[in-house]
């Protein structure tokens, strides 16, 4: 936790699913913290910022995606940061695209279109994992 109270970040995630119904999951570098996990698309809200229009951003700003659907909230989630570092708390939604090509910025190294069953095997950070699960509960109510 932030060793200084009330400090943090309002931020947005996307599980992002294609055609298929596979989901990405985008491999954080090395410089990235945290580093090298597979994780969802996201980012903080900038200030004065509609969190759609954040949400849109940091989808096309990660992944070169800049035509998706959001289909519905999944959860929020409460990062805790280390090293000064002010805490996340946010958002993700179930998006949707018809696009698979990928451009990843320079805060990634690889991305994977997955079944959301064989993300979870790879997601390591809890946040991601109970967003994939999520997914997974929530498309099965709907279905």
């Amino acid at each position: 936790m932030s060793k200084e109270e009330g400090r943090f970040n309002f931020c947005v995630a996307a599980v992002l699913e294609n055609p298929d119904g596979e989901i990405l999951l985008i491999k954080r570098s090395p410089n990235n913290f945290p580093e090298n996990i597979w994780d969802i698309i996201g980012g903080g809200v900038e200030q004065f910022e509609n969190p759609f229009d954040a949400l849109e951003r940091e989808v096309e700003e990660e992944t070169g995606i800049s035509e998706f659907k959001i289909i519905r909230t999944l959860c929020d989630f409460h990062f805790y940061q280390a090293n000064n570092f002010p805490d996340m708390i946010g958002i993700a939604f179930w998006c949707k695209t018809k696009h698979t090509n990928v451009q990843l910025s320079d805060e990634h190294v690889e991305f994977k279109w997955l079944q959301p069953e064989e993300a979870l095997k790879i997601s390591t950070h809890p946040d991601v994992t109970r967003c994939i699960e999520k997914f997974i509960e929530e498309k099965k109510r709907i279905i």
